[in-house]
């Protein structure tokens, strides 16, 4: 992250296209910076990007002298840049800072926290995006995808996800392309690294079909693992320390041998529930092989013994015993899938838990009230069924399914658990509780 005014600037070479397929100069600037952030750095752009931020610069008053070139080559576009610092006002203004890829983080954006920090992610004028995307990070190993830092282009990614629904092909074209730069978490074709042994599962064909959070080839595409990860600082249930709160406060006092956390992605709720109970056996499960290799270099990284992650379907856990789990745990997992899918899951919650077992759930809320509902589905869906391969399905494809078809607490009862609760938290989360 860049922090200051510039006072220097070249276009030092042409570079060979980037993930956008664009040839793309590198502009390399000096700032002056506050002690001990960065005194010089670099971004590139190409030569539309010129264009664009020449237009910009008109449309703010500020093109006084400065003569954009006709041609696009290294020593113009050069001269033009040193023309552009001349200008004290430019030094100051937005469109440069952006187009240098300064002065913009993101990172006091909570994205779905709260329904008002969600606002500013929607409303542009709430909370202005720069004009270009920043620098993207280069991450090439897959212990990099854990341990890196999260770059300001990665927030300006997920924020344009919500920015994107008139020009989404485009957006999903630029998503696609920065993706496949990370690492791919790549392991046997059978993924037999992953599996329990002896253990095929069958992949419901909803999971390669329509796609939640707009990723790419879901989440059978490893290249989305990193991206996922970062969910960390944008979903309450996917930060650390909000899932041992509520954990601590719900079930600090249980004494659990055995526990099974469903969906488990990159692995945030087994790390916890594995410090939380340190005694306890942990069997971590999810659909995407990726998925878990990736919490399994984590779990390395971390020296935690007591977790075993496992590519695995919920809907058919029949190699776990019944009854064996005293503590089962999701978090963002049933508004995921067609109502039937979410069904047969509750379904093997109820089997695998202990009589006096509970079940624990992170998930999208489930109002009373049928409007309430409605709305929910309207603004995740985008009124589109998960079903119309032709429509911009929303970033949460399924959730129809979720508020009308799977009816959570209504299928808790029904499968016979007791002590049912739902409680509310934030306007995008509950937490359901039940016990066999």
């Amino acid at each position: 992250y860049y922090e200051g005014t510039p006072t220097f600037t070249t276009v030092s070479t042409l570079d060979p296209p980037d993930f956008r397929g664009e040839e793309s100069y590198r502009i390399e600037f000096q700032l002056d910076a506050e002690t001990g952030m960065p005194q010089e750095g670099f971004v590139h752009r190409s030569w539309e990007d010129f264009k664009k931020f020449d237009h910009l610069l008109t449309t703010h008053l500020l093109n006084f002298g400065l003569q954009f070139p006709t041609e696009p080559t290294i020593d113009n576009l050069d001269a033009y840049m040193k023309r552009v610092m001349e200008h004290s006002a430019i030094l100051r203004s937005n469109p440069l800072s952006d187009f240098l890829g300064i002065n913009w983080s993101g990172r006091d954006l909570k994205f779905l926290q709260s329904l008002p920090d969600f606002m500013q992610v929607v409303i542009p004028a709430l909370y202005r995006a720069p004009d270009f995307a920043p620098e993207p990070p280069i991450i090439d190993t897959e212990e990099e995808c854990i341990t890196a830092d999260e770059t300001p282009f990665e927030i300006y990614v997920y924020l344009m996800a919500f920015r994107s629904k008139e020009i989404l092909d485009q957006y999903l074209q630029f998503f696609k392309s920065f993706m496949d730069t990370y690492p791919s978490f790549e392991g046997l074709p059978d993924n037999s690294d992953v599996l329990p042994e002896g253990v095929e599962i069958v992949m419901p064909p909803h999971f390669n079909m329509t796609f939640v959070h707009f990723l790419p080839g879901g989440y059978l595409n490893g290249h989305t693992v990193r991206i996922s990860y970062l969910g960390k600082t944008k979903f309450n249930f996917l930060d650390e320390a909000k899932i041992g709160e509520w954990l601590t406060k719900l079930h600090g006092d249980k004494n659990p041998k055995r526990i099974l956390d469903i969906g488990t992605g990159p692995g945030f709720s087994a790390f916890v529930l594995a410090e939380m109970f340190p005694e306890s056996e942990i069997i971590a499960v999810d659909l995407a092989a990726p998925y878990i290799r990736m919490a399994r270099k984590w779990q390395e990284l971390r020296n935690i013994t007591n977790i075993k992650f496992y590519h695995a379907n919920a809907e058919d856990l029949s190699w776990l015993e019944s009854e064996s789990f005293d503590l089962i745990n999701y978090a963002y997992v049933l508004h995921e899938m067609p109502a039937d899918n979410a069904v047969n899951i509750v379904n093997e919650i109820y089997r695998l838990l202990t009589p006096g077992g509970t079940m624990n759930g992170f998930e999208v809320p489930f109002p009373d009230s049928h409007l309430e509902r409605q709305i929910m589905v309207d603004q995740n869906t985008w009124g589109y069924s998960w079903q119309e391969p032709d429509g911009p399905q929303g970033p949460e494809p399924y959730l129809e399914e979720y508020e009308f078809g799977t009816l959570l607490t209504e299928t808790l009862a029904a499968v016979g658990f007791q002590n049912i609760e739902n409680i509310g938290y934030s306007y995008f989360e509950s937490i359901f509780l039940g016990v066999k």
